[in-house]
């Protein structure tokens, strides 16, 4: 789908028109068990029904509904017992607001995934774990339609309750990225 809307330019998906597209790179770490995570992160931003986004360009802010492919390489080098493995993920429910109208923009983003990961070490219960995540940054416009983003993220990670273990996981992150409309 990120190709298609990549290469449609102003794509429908599901009504709603492609307004920006990027790709972030970054890392993370939890602070508790010192697990690092080094993920690529790949968006397309869609905009939300008409009048919303009537009204959020009305008020100088740009609000846009994302979804977020990644993969990540994960460390958990520290302890007895280490681990190298990964993640795959989709943020399909996730939101993101942009502020005014100058070279440099504050942003606040969040929403909800679901990931696949190989990290045996923390008993997770299930390879299959969700993950809700928020974010704030600042987007600096390099030339019209490209900005250059820097962003610190939370993210929790769990099962949800699907398995009798359910420890979580709780990651903050880096990231810096592309983007253009």
């Amino acid at each position: 789908m990120l190709g298609l809307a990549l290469a449609g330019g102003s794509a429908q998906a599901g009504g709603a028109e492609m307004r920006e597209w990027g790709i972030r790179g970054g890392g993370g770490i939890n602070p508790s068990s010192m697990i690092q995570y080094y993920a690529i992160h790949p968006y397309v931003g869609l905009s939300l029904w008409d009048s919303a986004t009537d009204w959020f360009e009305r008020h100088d802010m740009r609000a846009l509904w994302m979804i977020e492919p990644w993969a990540a390489y994960v460390d958990d080098d520290k302890g007895p017992h280490t681990t190298e493995s990964f993640e795959l993920g989709v943020s399909p429910l996730f939101g993101r607001l942009v502020f005014g109208n100058y070279k440099l923009k504050p942003f606040i983003e969040g929403g909800e995934g679901i990931v696949y990961t190989d990290l045996r070490k923390q008993h997770l219960g299930t390879r299959i774990q969700f993950t809700s995540q928020f974010g704030a940054g600042l987007e600096y416009e390099i030339k019209p339609g490209m900005s250059l983003g820097f962003q610190a993220r939370i993210r929790h990670m769990s099962n949800a309750g699907m398995a009798s273990s359910n420890p979580g996981i709780n990651t903050l992150y880096g990231l810096i990225g592309l983007s253009f409309r």
